[in-house]
């Protein structure tokens, strides 16, 4: 008996055995760069002090004092988010999934359990990045958000310094002008970093290999390296993603406000039997606020 022709057909996969798949997705990075701020479940004060020593002529007797020492409070204003949902694993029965739902009254665990909360934090950790740095509370649509380091920036009038560049000009040269326009009080600071969107981070990585600029060292992450002929970092962010925009200063100028430090990593998933499905819940509060605008420079298109 001749055997039957089969080129045509794939390999066989037991796609009911297969497991899910958690999408790659970008994890916030933003948040563990910048200064953590805990307990906010109000409008918290971040009470600041700057202090500028006058001399005075000391070849006299007599006292003479000078103002030199400035107190000054910004706020982190704090915006309560949930995130509800419900699960039907009923949903599941007749598809390739089906094999994990379990028909018996009173059952405790979601099928794919892991992966469904794998998958929701890391939904709600990309979602936070993008809003420390673009948040608008005053938004028109139905979104929660709290107002992002952008906003703060912006919004300090003749505080920060802000730069605007033409259509064309390239992420080198946009990186080192933010970089000559950092005040001298910042430049030597250990902390001091540029933050960039990751397609501007690429075109800078382009233009230093083009350069002859760009050695591999291995002592900087991923998405991070030295403006040459600096020790400041330039670092790629996902919450800087869509928006052109160049933005450094020193990471202790940054503030992230929650209630506990760990509130947007507490999910709460439970089987609902007076609803007969299963459901999720996590709330936290999350505020964001740049301490001393002046110290920052920004860099946009015109």
């Amino acid at each position: 008996m001749a055997n039957p022709i089969v080129t045509a057909l794939p390999n066989y996969v037991e796609e009911h055995r297969l497991p899910l798949i958690a999408k790659s997705v970008l994890r916030g990075k933003t948040i563990e760069l910048v200064q953590i701020e805990t307990g906010v479940k109000s409008d918290t004060a971040l009470n600041l002090i700057s202090a500028a020593v006058q001399f005075g002529d000391g070849s006299n007797c007599g006292w003479t004092p000078t103002e030199g020492v400035t107190l000054s409070q910004r706020k982190l204003v704090p915006v309560f988010i949930k995130v509800n949902q419900a699960f039907c694993d009923k949903n599941l029965l007749k598809k390739w999934a089906s094999y994990e739902v379990t028909l018996a009254a009173g059952r405790s665990t979601l099928p794919f359990e892991e992966q469904f909360l794998e998958e929701i934090s890391n939904s709600i950790n990309e979602q936070i990045e993008k809003m420390v740095w673009q948040g608008d509370s005053q938004n028109s649509g139905s979104r929660i958000e709290c107002d992002g380091y952008l906003k703060h920036i912006e919004a300090s009038g003749s505080g920060a310094k802000i730069i605007t560049d033409t259509e064309g000009t390239t992420a080198y040269n946009r990186i080192k002008e933010v970089y000559n326009a950092l005040p001298a009080r910042v430049v030597d600071k250990q902390d001091t970093v540029i933050f960039v969107s990751n397609s501007l981070y690429r075109e800078f990585i382009n233009e230093l290999v083009a350069s002859n600029l760009y050695h591999f060292n291995p002592d900087y992450g991923q998405g991070e390296y030295p403006l040459p002929g600096t020790s400041i970092r330039v670092i790629a962010v996902s919450g800087l993603d869509g928006t052109n925009r160049i933005v450094a200063g020193r990471l202790s100028n940054f503030f992230y406000g929650v209630d506990a430090e760990d509130d947007k990593d507490t999910l709460d998933l439970w089987y609902s039997k007076d609803n007969q499905e299963f459901r999720l819940a996590v709330n936290f509060a999350v505020s964001t606020q740049v301490a001393l605008p002046d110290e920052i420079v920004l860099s946009k298109i015109g």
